[in-house]
This record gives structure tokens, C-alpha cells and sequence, in this order.
């Protein structure tokens, strides 16, 4: 539904973008109107002279939308999945059960009959015995006699350690939480010393509770939907459902029981899925049962009086009474190319931009560009005449700086038509046409890495210098050398003017559609912001790391044709958060006593991880961008605090869940946001190695690959769009900056740690 409702306001958008357009340009082009406009005041009485019946397409469309949203989608179930699902809890069971060696450890007992030459009953008992099996007790008041012999094979290797099979199971089933593994690892272990005392080994219940569960699961759904499975999962999880009776006794019966809940959670798969073609029949028939809706007005009714607002049904109404000839050719030619133009960058933007068009919003931003084309077109048309080159003022600069900064220079460029169109239908002429698409092109060179406020005003100006030799040459080609002086002035006022106009008008679209623009980049990281203020007086280490984590995270952006600004711009407000107790953090401390020391590690844990939940608080406070704040909630990610955990470790042991220890962020989805949580643990890693020992270059790049792979290896980078071939320049870059910041100084003589006090080394 969601999907559908997404898809509605985009051919909303579209549509309603290509009418105002069409509607604006048809003024343009028309000397008056035959018939008041809809939603204009009516001057006079309008009267049917005669039956009159129009069409109520607002009625009608409204009508067959709410039918639409009132169909449910289907679905079909896919029992493949499932099954799937059933083998990779068998596969997974079979690799840490240690079911190969139960024949090992099963006692094997022979019995011989007494001899009938003796009255007194003996009885002889030959018992063999596998490796590792313990002998039976003897029987009181009967003379045994055991004979114990260890079976010898070509191959008596011992079942594999814990820790052996631990490491083989986590490679192959490493989105099994660890805790899970363990448990199942140390019951297989159990299960041939159970076997050893003559009991029934455990792993064969607990694999036919583990595919029950599976079964139920899915049964209890009638299949479980994408959107249904992380509610299931963490059913699961939170709420383990209760094994069947167990042929033995466990001290740690429920803890199995969350285990098997937590595994079947971790390979559940959506089995589920939408059937688009019999969905989208349901909603063509019900948006075909609901009949098209008619206006009808008899003959000497009044249709609109004078001062009332015309609305759709009565401007229909009314030109069909003044006038009952088809629309001018004029009119439909003007329509087919502004709408076709529209779906043409609309198919462009599906088919391109996958990620711009999924969002209805800036679908609509650029729809406005294409309405604010054609009423610029009207304006210049209006004063255009032939016998002069004042058309060259067109400000269509204003439309490269706002696609440019809203959206990139790649779909500026796909703005350059619709304008072109717009001035092509408004003024008839070839050389303000192919001018009007130049202007939106010129500053594109000069915006596409803006950096700072200076620069977009140097962009204005090279704009307007380079639209001089554009307007010279249309002008000397197309209308005559005397035009040419006339042009260049146009173009150079109308370079200046649209840039001005562009950059003056795009805070106020960004705000709007809630887009970061340059702009709002380049305030962010002017120090003299107050949430940057804050942090350099309440957190003044924090402050530093944050800048040169800025500094890492822009240069690794600007090696892999990232957004180098919008990358300095997340360090730099990354740790917000830590202003509100900076004595925890240890950039901070100064030589204080770290209270860590004595904190217990779950404490220290808790304090670390509400910096991420402070940050966001405070980010709201000052009004920050969603993208800052969500650099906030994704620096950490969901990693493991490692120096706290195995803290908890050493004093608890190893009933530590390590979940306890994780951020609760949100693992990086942008690129930039992935490059700011290398920045981060980079950096810390190597002021970490700075304070133990003077780095060097092969130091460095170990700390690089550690830490990134670590992070890999964690997952963190899963559902960011950031390739290996990406994550390889980032390493190089950052470790670039790196070695540039921790270079070899001169040891000056005379200063404490010189040691000769003649001593001179070269930097």
C-alpha cells in the first residue's frame, strides 16, 4: 500500500507539474481567453442556454482513488523458502552436534549363560567397552568376571575440542549469534558423556523441536511477509517458546529454549510475497466499477454567477456554452510537448535515479523547477521582440545553481530540457532556445565542487563572464552582427541576476523539501556554530578529534567521488552527544583519573553508548539536518565495545552476553556515513598509538587494515552501497592523512625529551 502510495504522488506531482506548465505556456502564447480560467472570479452571469453535460474528472478520479486504496494486495506463499529455511536449521544443527561420535561412547554388552556342571549360579559377563565408555557396576551376589577390551580402529582421532568446532561452525554459519553456537557446541559435548552413562543424547529433540518450531512459525502466519519478519524475529527472541518434554533433566532448560528461539529468528526468510498481477487487476476493476461522473446543467440554469469562484465542472461548463469547436491545434501541440517532455525525464529519473525518484518529495521539487521554467519563459516572452536580443537576459543560470545544489550537476543537466521547450514554445525563436539550455548547462562546471561561500560567489561570476561568448555566437549566427554588443550586456546581466536569484531562493527550497543543499553544508562546518561552540567549551578533546576526523573523513570521500563536505560536515558534529558528561570520555580527562577504573562495565557500557541517543537530542535541539543526525545515530553503528566487554569478561567470565556491549545506533547506509565511522575509529586507534609510541608508516597502515576489517568483518558495512574497490581507496586515503598528520618533527636542542642538546634531526 505504501508502494502504491508512493507511486500516486509521483504521477500526481508529474501530471499536475506538466498541466500548470501547459496551462502557463498556453497563456503565453494566446492573445485572450475565449473562457474564464478555472479558479478565477466569474465577471458575470454565466447561464445554459441549452442541456449541457461535462465530464467531473475531479469527482470521478476522486471516486476511483478511494476504491483503489480500499483494495488488498495478494499474496502467494512460496513453500520453498521454508523448506530451505528447515535444511539450514538441520545443516546448522549437524555441524555443531557431535552425533559422528556417538558410536564411540555407547557401552556394547555380551552376556554368557552360567555352566550346568555346578550347582551355584555364576554368571559370566564380558562387557567391551568403546573408548571412553565407563564399565558397569557389578551385581551383588553373583561372581562376574568382565573382560575389558578398547576396540582399536585404523582411525581413533578424539571428537574435536569446543573451542576446534567453534571455529569451523562461525565461519560457516556466522549470522548465528555466537552465544547460540556455544550453547549447542557444549550440549553436543554433553550429549557423549549422557551417551557414555547409558542416557539418550539431547540433539535429536532438540533438531525436532528446532524444525517444529520452524513449521509453527510459518503455519501461524500462513506464511510470514517481509514486513511481518523483524516483528517475528524479535517475537522470538523476546518471547522463546517452550520445548517438549526432554528425555533428561537441564539445569539450563530455558536458556536452550532461547536458543532454539534465537536460531530459528536468526534463518527465518519471508515466504510470503506480493502477486503484483493479480493486485494490480483487483485495483483496475475497481477503479473500472465506478462509472465516469457527470455535470449536468439544464437549459436557463445558472452555471456560475458573478463573484463566485469557477471550479473545474463550471469552466468546462462554460466553454462548452461559448463555444462548442474542439480545442485549438495550438493547444493540444503545446500540451503533447510539455507532457511528453515530463514523462521523458520521468522515465529518465525511474530508470537513472532509482534513488531520487523512490522519493515522492523531490519528484515534486522537480516538477516545481519545470512549472517555474514555463512562467520565466512567459515573462521573457512577453517583452521578447524580434529586432532585439533582450531574450539573452533570460536568468535560466538560476536553474543550473538550484538542480545543481538541490540535486547534482548529473540531473541539472536533464533540467536544460524542459527549460529550452518552455523558451521554444514562448518565443518561437532558435537562438534564445538553444541559449536558454546553455545558460542552465554554464555553471555546472564551476558548482560541482564547491567548498566554500566564496567560492559559489566566484561561480556567479565565471558563470556570467562564460555566458558573454554563447550569447556572441547565437547572436552573430542567427540575428546579425549588430547584435552581438546587445547580447553579450543581456547575457552578462542575466548570468549575474539568475545567479543571485538561484542561490538567493535555494535555503528556502531546502528547507522546504528538507534537502541539505551546499549552503547548508558550509554553514554547518563554519566553527562558529553554536552546537560547534558548545562542543569546544563544555568538550574541547572531543572538538579536536572531531575535526580531524573531518579532515580523514573528506579526503577519503574525495578519493572514491563521495560528497567530501557532507562527510566533514558529520565528523564534525559526530560526537555531540559527549558534551553532556565529557569527563567519561578520555580525550577529555586531561590527565584526570579515568572513572572507568572503577566503574563496573556495564555501566561504563551505558554511559558510552547514551552519547549516540544524547547526540540526536541535542542535534534536534539546534535544528541539525536529518542527515547530521543520522551521522550521529550511524558513527558506531551497532559495534561491539570491545575494551568493555572483555573487561566484563575477565570479571564475570564468559556468561557475558556480548549484545550487552553493542552500540544501539544504526549500521551506515550512505557512503559518507560508512567513510565517517572509519574516520572515527581510525583516528582514535592511531592518537591511541600516539600516546604509547611515536607511529610510523607500517604502524599506521595496520591500524587502518585493523580497524576497517574489523568493522567489515562485524558487518557494519552491509547495507551501505560502498564497494571494495571504494573501501580499498578510503584505506589509502586515510592512511595518507595519517602519515601527513603524524609525521617526523626536528628535535629541538634544549627541550625536555631532546636528548643531546646538539642534537639536530632532520624533519
Amino acid at each position: 500500500m505504501q508502494a502504491w502510495s508512493s507511486r500516486l504522488q509521483r504521477a500526481l506531482y508529474l501530471v499536475a507539474s506538466a498541466l500548470i506548465a501547459t496551462v502557463v505556456l498556453i497563456t503565453g502564447v494566446e492573445a485572450s481567453e475565449t473562457a474564464p480560467a478555472e479558479g478565477s472570479v466569474a465577471q458575470q452571469d454565466y447561464r445554459a442556454d441549452q442541456f449541457i453535460q461535462v465530464e467531473d474528472e475531479v469527482l470521478t478520479e476522486t471516486l476511483r482513488q478511494q476504491a483503489e486504496l480500499q483494495v488488498e494486495p495478494e499474496y502467494l506463499r512460496d513453500r520453498t523458502v521454508e523448506r530451505e529455511v528447515q535444511v539450514e536449521v538441520s545443516n546448522f544443527l549437524d555441524a555443531v552436534s557431535y552425533e559422528d561420535f556417538y558410536d564411540r561412547f555407547v557401552p556394547v554388552t555380551s552376556t554368557t549363560a552360567p555352566p550346568t556342571t555346578t550347582t551355584s549360579t555364576t554368571t559370566s559377563t564380558t562387557t567391551t567397552l568403546v573408548e571412553g565408555a565407563v564399565p558397569p557396576p557389578t551385581t551383588e551376589g553373583t561372581t562376574t568376571t568382565t573382560t575389558t577390551s578398547t576396540t582399536t580402529t585404523t582411525t581413533t582421532l578424539p571428537p574435536p575440542t569446543a573451542d576446534e568446532r567453534a571455529a569451523a561452525v562461525a565461519r560457516e554459519f556466522a549470522q548465528i549469534d555466537e552465544d547460540v553456537r556455544q550453547l549447542f557446541i557444549q550440549v553436543g559435548l554433553d550429549d557423549l558423556e549422557r551417551i557414555a552413562d547409558g542416557q539418550e543424547p539431547l540433539f535429536p529433540t532438540i533438531e525436532t523441536a528446532s524444525r517444529g518450531l520452524v513449521a509453527e512459525v510459518y503455519n501461524d502466519q500462513d506464511g510470514i511477509r517481509s514486513d511481518q519478519l523483524n516483528t517475528i524475529k524479535n517475537d522470538l527472541i523476546t518471547s522463546p517458546r517452550v520445548l517438549p518434554e526432554l528425555p533428561v533433566t537441564l539445569e539450563n532448560t530455558l536458556e536452550l529454549e532461547a536458543a532454539v528461539s534465537k536460531l530459528v529468528a536468526r534463518v527465518l526468510q519471508p515466504s510470503e510475497f506480493e502477486d503484483e498481477a493479480a493486485t494490480n487487476e483487483r485495483i483496475e476493476e475497481a477503479r473500472a466499477a465506478v462509472p465516469q461522473q457527470i455535470a449536468a446543467f439544464q437549459e436557463g440554469e445558472t452555471i456560475v454567477a458573478a463573484g463566485d469562484l469557477i471550479g473545474s465542472v463550471e469552466a468546462a461548463a462554460i466553454a462548452d456554452l461559448l463555444s462548442r469547436e474542439s480545442q485549438a491545434p495550438e493547444r493540444l501541440s503545446i500540451g503533447a510537448v510539455i507532457f511528453a517532455v515530463v514523462g521523458l525525464c520521468a522515465l529518465y529519473l525511474r530508470r537513472n535515479r532509482p534513488a531520487l525518484w523512490s522519493e515522492p518529495k523531490k519528484v515534486g521539487l522537480f516538477g516545481i523547477l519545470v512549472v517555474l521554467a514555463a512562467l520565466v519563459a512567459l515573462s521573457v516572452g512577453a517583452f521578447n521582440e524580434a529586432d532585439s536580443a533582450i531574450a539573452f537576459v533570460f536568468p535560466g543560470v538560476a536553474f543550473g545553481f538550484l538542480a545543481g545544489l538541490l540535486f547534482d550537476t548529473r540531473l541539472a543537466l536533464l533540467v536544460a530540457l524542459p527549460v529550452a521547450v518552455a523558451m521554444a514554445v514562448t518565443t518561437g525563436s532558435l537562438p534564445v532556445t538553444l541559449y536558454a539550455a546553455a545558460s542552465v548547462i554554464a555553471p555546472l562546471p564551476f558548482i560541482s565542487d564547491v567548498s566554500s561561500q566564496r567560492s559559489l560567489r566566484s561561480a556567479v561570476a565565471y558563470t556570467a563572464v562564460a555566458m558573454v561568448p554563447i550569447a556572441a555566437a547565437m547572436a552573430l549566427l542567427f540575428l546579425g552582427e549588430d547584435l552581438v554588443v546587445e547580447a553579450s550586456i543581456f547575457a552578462i546581466l542575466g548570468g549575474v541576476l539568475g545567479g543571485i536569484v538561484g542561490l538567493g531562493i535555494l535555503p528556502f527550497f531546502g528547507n522546504l523539501f528538507g534537502i541539505t543543499t551546499m549552503l547548508t553544508l558550509l554553514d554547518l562546518t563554519d566553527r562558529n556554530h553554536p552546537a560547534l561552540r558548545l562542543l569546544e567549551e563544555k568538550a574541547p578533546g572531543t572538538f579536536n578529534h572531531s575535526i580531524l576526523v573531518g579532515t580523514l573523513a573528506a579526503r577519503a570521500a574525495r578519493a572514491i567521488g563521495a560528497k567530501p563536505l557532507l562527510a566533514e560536515a558529520l565528523a564534525y558534529y559526530h560526537d555531540l552527544g559527549k558534551t553532556e558528561h565529557p569527563n567519561l570520555f578520555i580525550e577529555n580527562q586531561f590527565g584526570a583519573s579515568n572513572p572507568h577504573r572503577w566503574l563496573p562495565p556495564e555501566e561504563s557500557a551505558a554511559h558510552i553508548r547514551a552519547h549516540v541517543t544524547d547526540g540526536v537530542s541535542l542535534a534536534r535541539e539546534f535544528r541539525l539536518p536529518p542527515e547530521i543526525m543520522e551521522g550521529i545515530r550511524q558513527h558506531h553503528g551497532t559495534s561491539l565495545m570491545r575494551y568493555f566487554y572483555n573487561k566484563a569478561v575477565q570479571e564475570q567470565g564468559t556468561d557475558v552476553v556480548a549484545a550487552d556491549y553493542r552500540h544501539v545506533g544504526r549500521k551506515p547506509i550512505a557512503k559518507e556515513m560508512a567513510i565517517l565511522m572509519m574516520s572515527d575509529s581510525v583516528e582514535a586507534a592511531a592518537r591511541a598509538l600516539a600516546y604509547q609510541d611515536s607511529p610510523t608508516a607500517e604502524g599506521l597502515r595496520k591500524i587502518v587494515d585493523d580497524v576497517i576489517n574489523e568493522k567489515l568483518e562485524d558487518g557494519q558495512f552491509d547495507e551501505s552501497d560502498l564497494t571494495f574497490g571504494e573501501l580499498n581507496k578510503v584505506k589509502e586515503a586515510l592512511l595518507e592523512a595519517l602519515v601527513s598528520h603524524y609525521h617526523h618533527r626536528i628535535t629541538y636542542p634544549n627541550f625536555p625529551g631532546s636528548g643531546d642538546p646538539k642534537s639536530t634531526d632532520e624533519p
